[in-house]
């Protein structure tokens, strides 16, 4: 038996901005001697950070992020935010969702993987702090994110159970709203669900201006059965979530969402085996479909430069482990894999040219691991993981019609032949390796001290891009980039230590990290006379080194009974280590502190968000530095307690009280000639002052 230290987050999502709700801080809450390995409920491992949604605003589950510490979104439109963590983004980051590593088909990630189920329908969404276990995915150098839709939950007795949820609310901003229903019933033995969500807003207003376009429009809905053998011994579930997506902005992009659509089918299973094993299976099939073009959203653009891309990934994946009891631990082994199609075809609607961008791409992951989780005694416990991946990746001949390929000399079409030349078929065997020693010090206090060697293989865009385009999985620094067929893979090796303490009303709990990166991807200067001719500031993807390095900190504490504290910052560097540059996209120096008066009725209260300025730009891609900011916000809920109303809750607030003007780092470049107040190549601003008000009910 051991002491775990157990957090669970409440978090409202309102009008793009999160709040804590119903929050059980470390502060709130009581240390519980639990067996090795048992979690129940909502209780998390130590180190996890759980994000559980209560209710929604702009309903991108990425926003999310931005209460998790060292973690942040880089935002490239209303509904396509990318994740990053400490520093590190895109498909650095591992993200899954019900048992389904989620590929975005659009070659810029406006189908970001967070974006496919909106947080109005996620249950809870799970972050390690710092070194991914190797249990939770193939390639999870930058850390690993799961997202749990709505379930439900079985009957605890005889009977049929109806539970649901709803939630509804509007926002001044962007003259937005969003509404949601979940329903599930249940017995003790099967469950059926549905569930379906809607929202829609115009461009947001800041006190510059109108960020054009900044519109969106998404329907999202869910079904689902579960079965329990009667002795729980054995549990079965299938769902499918589907998303569609219609016009949405992207001014950071070349191209605006014209739609998003397709679903997501997912099949768990989980038994418990001659009354000491535990096998958990998970499949899962994605078929995508996602159409972008930059003439709906963007004003007058001349026929001769309007451009439409269809896109598409399909691709299924699997999951299967064994958990068994070893010594005084568990040790789990198994294997994992996903295979994954994509496509890419650009066209101009008014004339013959065609542009075959990414043709019968593949990338087929296969991973193997092995993983011993324990007590060494009393006091130390550890984890200690290895695992082996192959990553085997190809690609179809390219080309187009008319245009520009009209003539067999033009640089096109010999960027494309010499692309057709090559041998595009890649295979990498990639190692992975994880060791957490944590000591109990005291009753408040542990310690805990990682290692960790991480690897990720090339993107499709990093090795596939043959011409100078901006399809770079949602970079956004306005640059054309060109891929390198021949990349190494990313090799990583992390270093962390971090301090759990909590007292009787208070907690804190610091951690600090240095990761260096063997053939770090990197966009350079390209030597390649063909991409020049198209464009003298083309950059192609590269194998270089490079080093992070920072800090992120939680804390809060509870005084008078019914107030409290908390707080959290945030800092990473990154840089290059062959030549003296910084990475690109990284967020400054950033926190969070807030005050609010909590009961079981109420909460009210104040924050203040601020972000230093960011002037540790990276050259090589031309990166705009920006100032700092702080926002203040006003929240409040009413939640009440009589049998008859609850499960109600009420929230109103301003958000930007000042209505500060800002511009948000991890923002893209302005791509829209038409915005208001803010120029071609200038950072985006954030949302001006908002008055919202929501509604929700549990039954």
């Amino acid at each position: 038996m051991k002491k775990i230290y157990i957090k669970t987050v409440t978090i409202s999502l309102i009008a793009g901005a999160i709040f804590p709700v119903n929050a059980l801080s470390l502060a709130d809450a009581e240390k519980q001697e639990l067996p090795v390995m048992v979690i129940e409920g909502e209780m998390l491992n130590p180190g996890v950070v759980g994000v559980k949604p209560d209710i929604g605003g702009v309903n991108d589950a990425a926003a999310l992020l931005q209460r998790v510490p060292g973690a942040n979104v880089n935002s490239n439109g209303p509904l396509s935010g990318i994740a990053q963590y400490r520093g590190l983004f895109g498909d650095r980051v591992n993200v899954n969702s019900d048992g389904a590593t989620y590929k975005s088909a659009c070659a810029n990630a406006m189908d970001a993987p967070l974006s496919h189920v909106p947080t109005s329908l996620t249950e809870t969404m799970n972050i390690k702090r710092g070194i991914a276990s190797v249990s939770s995915g193939i390639e999870t150098l930058g850390g690993n994110i799961v997202q749990r839709t709505r379930r439900g939950e079985f009957a605890e007795d005889e009977g049929i159970d109806f539970s649901g949820k709803t939630t509804n609310g509007v926002n001044s901003v962007n003259n937005a709203y969003y509404t949601s229903i979940f329903g599930n019933v249940a017995n003790k033995n099967h469950k059926f669900r549905l569930g379906g969500s809607r929202e829609e807003g115009g461009n947001y207003d800041w006190d510059g201006g109108e960020n054009i376009d900044t519109s969106h429009e998404r329907n999202a809905a869910m079904l689902g059965y579960g079965y329990r053998t009667a002795d729980q011994n054995h549990e079965l579930d299938f769902s499918y979530n589907f998303n569609d997506t219609h016009l949405t902005g992207t001014p950071s992009l070349p191209m605006d969402i014209v739609y998003s659509r397709g679903g997501v089918s997912n099949f768990n299973y989980t038994g418990f085996l001659a009354d000491k094993y535990t096998v958990n299976t998970e499949f899962s099939y994605q078929d995508i479909q996602h159409r972008m073009d930059n003439y709906t959203l963007r004003g007058t653009v001349p026929t001769a430069k309007q451009r439409v891309s269809d896109n598409s990934a399909r691709g299924f994946g699997y999951k299967m482990s064994i958990d068994i009891p070893l010594y005084d631990g568990i040790l789990k082994v198994g294997t994992d894999g996903d295979n994954i199609e994509h496509d890419a075809h650009i066209r101009n609607p008014n004339n013959a040219l065609s542009i075959n961008n990414f043709n019968d791409v593949s990338r087929d992951r296969y991973g193997i691991f092995s993983e011993w989780t324990g007590d060494l005694n009393r006091d130390w416990g550890l984890e200690l993981g290895t695992r082996l991946n192959w990553i085997r990746m190809d690609a179809g001949d390219v080309g187009g019609i008319s245009g520009t390929f009209a003539s067999p000399v033009s640089p096109h079409s010999k960027l494309a032949n010499s692309f057709n030349a090559e041998k595009h078929a890649k295979d990498d065997l990639n190692v992975d390796v994880v060791a957490i020693l944590t000591n109990h010090l005291t009753d408040d206090l542990d310690v805990e001290l990682g290692f960790g060697r991480k690897t990720r293989s090339p993107s499709y865009q990093e090795r596939y891009l043959w011409l100078p385009l901006n399809a770079t999985g949602g970079l956004a620094d306005g640059r054309n980039y060109i891929g390198n067929i021949d990349l190494k893979p990313e090799v990583s090796y992390q270093a962390e230590l971090g301090f759990n303490w909590q007292a009787e009303s208070a907690y804190i709990m610091p951690r600090i990290f240095y990761r260096y990166v063997e053939d770090y991807i990197q966009g350079t200067a390209t030597s390649n006379a063909e991409a020049l001719k198209v464009d003298k500031l083309t950059l192609e993807y590269s194998n270089v080194d490079a080093y992070l390095y920072g800090f992120d900190v939680e804390g809060g504490f509870r005084f008078f009974e019914d107030w409290k504290a908390e707080m959290m910052v945030s800092y990473v560097r990154g840089r290059r280590d062959d030549v003296s540059d910084n990475l690109y996209r990284i967020a400054p120096l950033n926190g969070r502190i807030g005050i609010f008066y909590d009961t079981a009725e109420w909460l009210a209260g104040s924050e203040i968000i601020g972000y230093d300025d960011q002037n540790k730009t990276s050259s090589y891609n031309d990166e705009v530095a920006t100032k700092g900011y702080f926002i203040w916000n006003l929240r409040a809920q009413y939640r009440p307690q009589h049998h008859a109303i609850q499960g109600l809750k009420i929230g109103l607030g301003i958000e930007n009280v000042l209505d500060e003007a800002y511009r948000t780092h991890l923002s893209g470049l302005n791509r829209n000639a038409a915005n208001d107040g803010t120029a071609v190549g200038e950072h985006l601003p954030g949302p001006g002052r908002n008055f919202y008000a929501t509604l929700s009910y549990d039954w």
